[in-house]
Parts: C-alpha cells; sequence; structure tokens
C-alpha cells in the first residue's frame, strides 16, 4: 500500500497556488463581480429604413369543387313571349263520301194562301176568317186549310206569314201566335189604303197562327173586294216538338200612336 501523505501534500499545493492570486486581488482593493442589473428602458426608434425588393407574386390556388347545393324555389312567371310564326299548312284530309242526290218531292212543305171575300165586318179581337182558298195545285202540292182563318202548325220550324188589306183611313191588326199578341201593326190614309205586313215566326206542332182586328177596324167590306189575303209557308223545318211555353213579348197599345209598328 501507497502512503498517502505524498497525495495530501500535493493537494495542499495546489489549493495554496489557486488561492494565492484571489488573497492577493483582494487585498489590493478589487472585488468579487456584483449580480447583473435589470434592463433598462427602450431607446428612441431608430430612422426609417430604405423600401426593400418586392416579393414574389403569389399564385391564386383554388379549393376543391363543393358538393350541389339544394335546389331553390321556382322563380316568378316571366313575361309573355312574342306570338310565334303561323305553322306549315296542314296536309289535306280525304275527299268525303259522295252525298245522296236532292229530291225535292222528300223535302216537307207546308203552305197555305187564303183570301176574304165574305161582306160581314170582323170583330175586334176576333179572328179574321180568311175562307177561300187562292193557290191549289192538285193532290200532290195541295195548301194547309184554315179553321175560320186559323192556321194550325203540323210540321215544327220556321214560318214567313204576310197579309194585305183593304181599309179606309186607318187599320191596326195583330198576328196572333196561339193566344198571345206577337206582333200589332197600324196604318193610317186620308182615303182608301191597302195596308200589308209580314213576320217571321218558329212554331212548334199544334201551335196556332191568326190575324185579329182591334177598334180601329175600318176593313172595307165590299163583295167585289179580293184584297183580303192571309199567306204562310214553311222556311226550314225543326226539331220542335210540342207547344211552347214561352210567353210572346206583349204587343204596343193598340191604336195608330207614335209607338206603333207602321206596316209596309
Amino acid at each position: 500500500m501507497a502512503p498517502w501523505w505524498p497525495s495530501c501534500c500535493t493537494a495542499a499545493f495546489l489549493l495554496l497556488v489557486h488561492v494565492g492570486p484571489v488573497v492577493t486581488q483582494s487585498c489590493l482593493g478589487g472585488g468579487i463581480p456584483g449580480i447583473p442589473g435589470t434592463h433598462g428602458p427602450n431607446g428612441n426608434n431608430g430612422p426609417k429604413g430604405a423600401r426593400g425588393d418586392p416579393g414574389e407574386a403569389a399564385q391564386p390556388s383554388g379549393g376543391h369543387k363543393g358538393a350541389p347545393g339544394l335546389p331553390g324555389p321556382p322563380g316568378r312567371p316571366g313575361l309573355k313571349g312574342d306570338t310565334g310564326l303561323p305553322g306549315h299548312p296542314g296536309i289535306p284530309g280525304p275527299p268525303g263520301e259522295k252525298g245522296s242526290p236532292l229530291n225535292p218531292s222528300d223535302q216537307q212543305k207546308s203552305f197555305f194562301s187564303h183570301k176574304r171575300v165574305m161582306s160581314q165586318v170582323p170583330r175586334p179581337d176576333h179572328d179574321i176568317d180568311f175562307d177561300s182558298k187562292i193557290l191549289d195545285l192538285g193532290e200532290r202540292f195541295t195548301g194547309e186549310s184554315l179553321t175560320r182563318g186559323k192556321f194550325t202548325c203540323v210540321i215544327p220550324g220556321i214560318y214567313f206569314f204576310s197579309y194585305h188589306l183593304s181599309a179606309r183611313s186607318r187599320v191596326c191588326l195583330k198576328l196572333m201566335k196561339g193566344g198571345n199578341s206577337s206582333l200589332t201593326m197600324c196604318d193610317t190614309s186620308d182615303g182608301f189604303l191597302v195596308t200589308s205586313g209580314s213576320a217571321v215566326l218558329e212554331l212548334r206542332a199544334g201551335e196556332t197562327v191568326s190575324l185579329q182586328t182591334t177598334r180601329y177596324n175600318n176593313i172595307v167590306t165590299s163583295l167585289s173586294s179580293t184584297s183580303h189575303i192571309f199567306t204562310g209557308f214553311l222556311v226550314s223545318p225543326s226539331k220542335l216538338e210540342g207547344p211552347t211555353d214561352r210567353t210572346p213579348t206583349p204587343s204596343a197599345p193598340m191604336g195608330p200612336t207614335a209607338g206603333d209598328v207602321h206596316s209596309n
């Protein structure tokens, strides 16, 4: 085992070597460095520096496309557009079937033409009795008969009626459809006159038409007079059946007033 004291001597020597300068400096007046102090206040801003070089331009970069959104509500209707151009003509259709030839004998006929030869003065508001046929062309074309001056419709349809009468000074007549006056016509003159009138009526089977006088009745009643004539004929047949329930418009007040309908 090596002796320990040479090691102790060496350590003591080295300690003295290091401590000696420290003691010497302390003795000469210099102390140990103190603790660092706190930071002082910030100084004034320095002068503005020169403008730097421009940087590189950034390249815009878009993100990924998003998912489609929900459909929005319908918008308001727009304004009406202009009318378009006419289209091209269509293809002509096939010809129709040939019709059957017209046979006049197959058409329905209904007519009458009567005159009055009686000398009695007709009573006011009563049917004038036209008691004698004017036209009779045989069995194939025979006119309708009148019952005491009254025509009774057999074929429903549109009919034309006319009359011619001779009178003195004034006369007013009513064209009767059933029991109602469809038309009142008056005529006046300083002397004798021949008055006439006409009308178109729609009749159903069974309805009647006649001509009546009023209290203004100066019809000529001479036996030689043949100018009292009542005529009617079917213009166009129809499918009307049974008497109509429609009430004709009331006629104007009787008499030769400003409101009357004057005949030809």
